[in-house]
């Protein structure tokens, strides 16, 4: 790549503020809930739930008077004017429905040989989209092993997976935490294109999608959980360099666009975030722009967590303050602290910022913050 002038670094504290001010996790989101997961590129789903699913929490965040059903409802409307559907992005994610044909890239590649976690079992894979086709609507608990067959329940649900990642089926929407497939001539909007798109527009697209919701950042940030795209992030980069679309601030890459933006002040707030908030979901990024080391740890041994088995990060104006392990007790009716663990000696400003932060948290989810 050829070496382009640089501007000069952004200011720690203003970097940091222009961060939080595209996550919006101070400022409420104004629009839907689909507008935010267009602008935010995508909503990480995840199968743990201590205290409410991931996606949740993270929309919980950024639309704080919206109500779990209505979240719920925006997302898994079975309607045929859907605005969101599920595939993979970095993750398995809820992606806005615009972004369809880029989610085909994917798609066409996992179908042309790609591997992802298994191969491929053809003749399963025709069983299970031939009962899909006659029947409807179907999830892996609706298929049982054929008496005197050779497939049993798990290689059923990773036939299904795979015609999932093939874009041959789609999640209708999810029961409890299982997904319901169908095809996706039933689920698609008719408006919704569905070829593929190029590689040059699919890179830039990956780009530009994470410089607005991020503000700024690096390649490999752009590329992370992405191994097989960081070859065309890397092609688009570089010609939106040449461009003057992108241009260098230091040792980030920010959009051209933005580079007099003057974020706005940060607002004396906390919030409680899910560790799958695209805030904090990258930990180098996370320890470069604030210096915060963070690790999940329900994925640790026991013996060897330092924090907790589901700490939330604590974040409070511009800083990470702390963490907080939380558990919902839905038979007592209580928010439970386990743990709470600061950067340093919180004042009383601070501990009266978190008591109301862990308050409102515990209220939306019906519960109450023990000790409170």
């Amino acid at each position: 790549m050829k070496a382009y002038t640089k501007a000069p670094p952004l200011p720690e504290d203003r970097a940091r503020a222009l961060v939080i001010a595209r996550q919006y996790v101070h400022q409420p989101w104004s629009g839907d809930v689909a507008g935010l997961i267009a602008h935010l590129g995508a909503l990480q789903l995840d199968a743990v739930q201590v205290i409410t699913r991931a996606h949740l929490h993270q929309l919980h965040v950024r639309l704080p008077k919206m109500r779990e059903a209505k979240l719920l409802s925006a997302l898994e409307s079975a309607e045929r004017h859907r605005q969101v559907f599920e595939y993979w992005s970095h993750a398995a994610a809820y992606l806005p429905m615009d972004d369809y044909r880029f989610a085909r890239v994917r798609m066409d590649r996992i179908r042309e040989g790609q591997k992802h976690w298994f191969s491929r079992n053809a003749k399963l894979c025709n069983f299970v989209l031939d009962r899909i086709r006659a029947e409807g609507p179907l999830k892996a608990s609706d298929f049982v092993r054929a008496k005197g067959g050779w497939w049993s329940w798990s290689e059923e649900k990773k036939a299904l997976e795979q015609l999932f990642h093939e874009g041959e089926l789609m999640v209708s929407h999810r029961e409890g935490f299982q997904k319901v497939f169908d095809l996706p001539e039933r689920l698609l909007p008719s408006s919704v294109v569905t070829t593929a798109a190029g590689s040059t527009e699919y890179g830039q697209h990956l780009v530009r999608r994470f410089m607005r919701a991020q503000g700024f950042g690096r390649a490999g940030e752009i590329g992370y959980l992405r191994k097989h795209d960081r070859p065309l992030i890397a092609s688009a980069i570089e010609a939106m360099l040449k461009s003057g679309e992108l241009v260098y601030v230091g040792d980030e890459l920010m959009l051209a666009e933005d580079l007099e933006a003057a974020p706005p002040a940060v607002p004396r707030k906390m919030r409680l975030l899910s560790p799958f908030d695209p805030l904090v979901l990258q930990r180098k990024r996370l320890k470069r722009l604030f210096d915060f080391n963070y690790q999940l740890e329900c994925y640790v041994p026991e013996a060897k967590r330092k924090y907790g088995y589901f700490c939330l990060p604590i974040l409070y104006r511009d800083g990470l303050t702390g963490v907080v392990d939380l558990k919902a007790d839905r038979e007592a009716g209580l928010l439970r602290v386990k743990s709470l663990h600061w950067r340093e000696r919180p004042g009383s400003g601070l501990e009266a910022g978190f008591n109301k932060a862990l308050g409102d948290f515990a209220r939306y989810h019906g519960l109450v913050a023990e000790g409170l």
